[in-house]
């Protein structure tokens, strides 16, 4: 459901103190989500538990969570609320962190597709964080208990399943997790 009537820039997206509920900007337009269930949650803390953990013993980056923004488009501009961000100190260090839009993309994204998502809303999503300088975007699919990573230089993504090890993480260095540890 669309909120706004005029066209608004992501600057003015920020101030706007929507503080009940959950919103994006599209091409200039608010638009709220619904409430995220269990599950969504469930994958989303198992997630940015793994990567914070990561980060916190490496000291190479850190996570963000709760939809945080990130600008994907200007001009009409667009802010996408992440399910999960992780950002290298080298890209951007911890110590900026503020109650500003971050200045960079994060070096991975993880949205988790909620049963009413579509398959193009999806795609759309992970094409505008690619576009932006996303380093990879994890995709993850709690249903059929899969990971889709998305990279700008390859033609497909890599599907792994609930079996397999997700290791060798070019944005990730010493990362190690199964599949199954996402959906815990």
């Amino acid at each position: 459901m669309a909120i706004a009537q005029s066209l608004i820039s992501a600057e003015e997206f920020m101030k706007l103190g929507l503080d009940r509920g959950n919103f994006e900007l599209v091409r200039g337009e608010v638009i709220e989500l619904p409430p995220a269930m269990p599950e969504h949650g469930r994958v989303c803390s198992n997630t940015a538990f793994l990567l914070e953990s990561l980060g916190r013993q490496s000291k190479f980056g850190y996570t963000l969570c709760n939809d945080t923004a990130i600008q994907t488009a200007k001009g009409p501009d667009t802010v996408r609320g992440a399910d999960v961000s992780y950002y290298s100190q080298a890209r951007w260090p911890r110590e900026q962190v503020g109650g500003k839009l971050p200045p960079v993309p994060p070096d991975i994204v993880v949205e988790v597709v909620s049963p009413g998502d579509s398959a193009a809303e999806v795609h759309c999503k992970v094409g505008e964080y690619l576009e932006v300088g996303v380093l990879a975007v994890w995709v993850v699919y709690p249903r059929s208990r899969r990971l889709l990573i998305y990279r700008l230089d390859q033609d497909g993504p890599a599907v792994l399943t609930e079996a397999e090890v997700l290791d060798e993480v070019p944005e990730l260095p010493g990362f190690r997790c199964t599949i199954a540890d996402l959906f815990v």
